[in-house]
């Protein structure tokens, strides 16, 4: 029986193939129209000089049948991108997708990857890497003032959800202010954070300040992204009474909600980690994953509705 160990700051109370890239802005002018269809739509998301990308950023909306006006949720990918060896969304993105839109939310998967010429991050080292987390964060603010445009989604209600690389992002875009542009509605109203790494920003704890509710979520055996300086970080933030939680799970890997994954695999190709250069395990926790969707659909529909 998967157990967690929660730390609670001030917490109140399908399609698995998806259209390809669009190759113009003529042919995204066409599936505005058709947004809101029950299959997943291919779309791009102007950089809004938000973003730092050099070309509009891909993005693949899925939403429930109706008008709405509905809240949303903007995915992240990890340092892999957003999709499999065969160009598909993967499962971890499209399995979340299915399950939120079931609930009543509008789920934007944007792809910081394409628009920047980039594959992969996960085996190139830090110091190396053409693209940082807080470079993504522009990408995350543009997506939220791209989806506020649209009438079947409820601008005051969008939450950011991040896994890895993309939680490292989701903490960076919750611990700063978003731009005057984003006009007076403000920033995300909640977030998401899976695995992310939190090294960084507990070293500068005395520096991070929520703009709105986040929930962590981590593997305590996780040797790629460590559990411990998460908690460190959520510790000192709960001491200021700011609406932090974590949610740590006893040996647990990372990628432990990944659907796709059928076993414990060590990633020899990672040169990051707790022990670089001895690679980094992924591993399923299918009790792990059930439970971060009930966390997950909890925390939204406290702060989102």
């Amino acid at each position: 029986m998967t157990k967690t160990t929660v730390l609670h700051v001030q917490c109140r109370a399908a399609a698995r193939v998806v259209n390809r890239w669009i190759a113009s802005a003529a042919t995204f002018g066409l599936l505005t129209t058709t947004l809101w269809a029950a299959e997943p739509q291919a779309l791009l998301i102007p950089a809004a000089n938000l973003s730092t990308s050099p070309e509009p950023l891909a993005g693949f909306v899925f939403s429930p049948q109706g008008s709405g006006p509905w809240p949303a949720v903007i995915l992240l990918h990890g340092c892999g991108g957003a999709y499999t060896k065969a160009g598909e969304l993967n499962a971890r993105h499209t399995m979340w997708s299915d399950y939120l839109v079931a609930q009543g939310y509008v789920v934007l998967i944007l792809d910081s990857f394409k628009s920047r010429g980039i594959r992969t991050l996960c085996s190139v080292r830090f110091d190396q890497r053409t693209l940082k987390e807080s470079d993504r964060v522009g990408d995350a603010y543009a997506a939220l003032d791209y989806l506020r445009k649209l009438p079947a989604v409820d601008g005051e209600r969008i939450a950011l959800m991040g896994w890895s690389h993309g939680g490292g992002v989701t903490l960076k875009a919750m611990s700063r202010s978003p731009k005057l542009s984003l006009n007076t509605l403000g920033g995300f109203k909640a977030a998401v954070a899976f695995y992310p790494g939190c090294t960084s920003h507990n070293r500068h704890a005395g520096r991070f300040h929520l703009t709105a509710p986040l929930l962590l979520l981590i593997g305590e055996a996780d040797d790629w992204t460590p559990a411990e300086p998460c908690k460190a970080l959520s510790h000192t933030v709960a001491a200021r009474g700011e609406p932090m939680q974590i949610v740590t799970y006893p040996n647990t890997f990372h990628d432990f909600d990944n659907p796709a994954l059928r076993g414990s695999r060590l990633r020899t190709d990672v040169p990051n980690g707790v022990k670089p250069g001895a690679g980094v395990t992924i591993a399923p926790n299918p009790q792990a994953r059930e439970d971060a969707k009930t966390r997950v659909t909890a925390f939204l529909r406290q702060h989102l509705h």
